[in-house]
């Protein structure tokens, strides 16, 4: 008899785009695909994050994780201090994924950006969407310094 695994469905948008990165972190989690969220946005806070915007697109990478895979990622994302849980409901599934708690815009640095920009390769998402979020980032941050 064949014992039953309860798996979550995750959206990643940042450095957990990365294959390898997660091969290592999660093991057992497995990539589904990708779509677009619509009138969300990726954004830098030092690290990736995302925030409503009416009109924008955010494009992600799905996974399902195990429960060990998850308690790796809340490890990992800072949960509950830094990242909070956020759900979803897309094409008729619930889908987590993890949502700063605090505002601000900052850079990333050039390491952190190339760990995303590899799992957008991996993925198969369109790199100007990461490119703009960066863009964005180092305006505003420059309009703050």
């Amino acid at each position: 008899m064949k014992s039953f695994v309860k798996r979550t469905l995750y959206f990643s948008y940042g450095s957990n785009l990365n294959k390898e990165q997660m091969s290592i972190r999660c093991p057992n989690a497995m990539p589904l695909g990708t779509f677009m969220l619509k009138d969300w946005r990726l954004v830098f806070r030092g690290v990736a994050d995302i925030e409503p915007h009416k009109g924008g697109i955010l494009p992600v990478g799905a996974w399902s994780l195990t429960d060990k895979c998850e308690l790796a990622l809340d490890v990992y994302e800072g949960y509950p201090r830094l990242y909070t849980k956020k759900w979803f409901n897309i094409e008729g599934k619930r889908y987590m994924t993890y949502v700063m708690n605090r505002g601000g815009i900052s850079r990333p640095s050039k390491g952190y950006v190339e760990t995303i920009r590899q799992g957008y390769h991996d993925f198969g998402l369109n790199p100007a969407f990461l490119t703009e979020a960066i863009q964005h980032s180092q305006l505003l941050d420059d309009i703050a310094s």
